[in-house]
């Protein structure tokens, strides 16, 4: 049931794309503060009507507002938020992907104590976490790789605060995302929102915080091979909207490196992709192969 308007302090914005959003919705009706929300989801074109009314229904026990929005069409990662951003009705939103999961039932009462408190607009990261994981032999690769890059502490993601925002799971003022918009130019997966972050910090601060949601949606090894694959477009734009910042990344420094492979690269793609595969190889190993798969696809990209 609708709260009165006057009680909403906060937008709660999710894309979704096929994903499954039932744990994520189960633990936001939980969270406290969840009737002082407007909970929009925004389905990106998945054209499943049976999904469409499953989302409906589930959105429908929230305890504050709730919205689904559904596009005719597939827009992409970078245009469906922003989509979402335009439907906000709060001054403050928080950005979670589908297959995010809060980590704890403060988690929406932690960001609208922040609305309170901080003076001026500003993005907040609160961070993400392999918390409530459920370990596989499946995507431990991709759980490997997620806690030594991106499962950080605030504390160390405050050392680059532009360079580690994730949209994910983030706080952040309407006069930020109405000034900075997400770059629609970025297709598929990857990179859109570190070009966002990058952007920000020349215009307002970015906070980095331990309030940290739980990333359910773990790839398979062959999962996160085809991404890393199909990025090499995207990380190359953000390296050519800034370039000062990402000539510092060890990932450009080893992909600018491997340019020059020239007739050997594709056969050493082919060799990392199968150490990275191999089940017999250590995973810190396995995690040096990714690496080094990663820097190739891209060296192809980049100027």
């Amino acid at each position: 049931m609708d709260r009165p308007a006057h009680q909403i302090v906060l937008s709660i914005l999710v894309p979704t794309y096929r994903d499954d959003i039932e744990p994520l919705i189960t633990a936001l009706c939980a969270c406290k503060g969840a009737e002082q929300t407007h909970l929009i989801v925004f389905d990106d074109g998945s054209g499943d009507d049976a999904r469409i009314e499953m989302i409906e229904a589930l959105i429908s026990e929230f305890p504050g507002r709730s919205e689904l929005i559904a596009s005719q069409t597939n827009l992409g990662r970078a245009e469906a938020r922003n989509c979402l951003l335009e439907a906000a009705t709060t001054d403050w939103v928080v950005l979670l992907d589908a297959d995010m999961v809060p980590n704890d039932r403060d988690f929406l009462a932690q960001y609208i104590k922040l609305t309170d408190t901080l003076g001026r607009p500003t993005l907040v990261c609160g961070g993400s976490s392999t918390l409530q994981v459920a370990k596989s032999a499946a995507t431990a690769l991709h759980l490997a790789q997620s806690e030594v890059s991106e499962c950080l502490d605030a504390a160390i993601r405050s050392k680059d605060p532009g360079r580690y925002v994730f949209t994910s799971n983030i706080l952040v003022h309407r006069t930020i995302f109405t000034r900075v918009t997400l770059d629609p130019g970025y297709v598929g997966w990857g990179w859109e929102d570190v070009d966002w972050g990058l952007s920000i910090l020349h215009h307002f601060p970015i906070l980095h915080i331990n309030n940290t949601a739980s990333h359910l949606g773990l790839l398979t090894d062959k999962g996160i091979l085809e991404k890393y694959q199909a990025s090499g477009a995207n990380f190359a734009r953000l390296a050519h909207r800034h370039p000062d910042r990402v000539a510092d990344m060890p990932l450009y420094r080893a992909a600018r490196l491997l340019k020059f492979a020239g007739v050997f690269r594709a056969p050493l793609i082919y060799a990392a992709r199968r150490l990275t595969e191999s089940k017999a190889m250590p995973i810190r190993a396995r995690l040096l192969s990714l690496k080094l798969f990663r820097a190739l696809i891209y060296s192809r990209d980049i100027e």
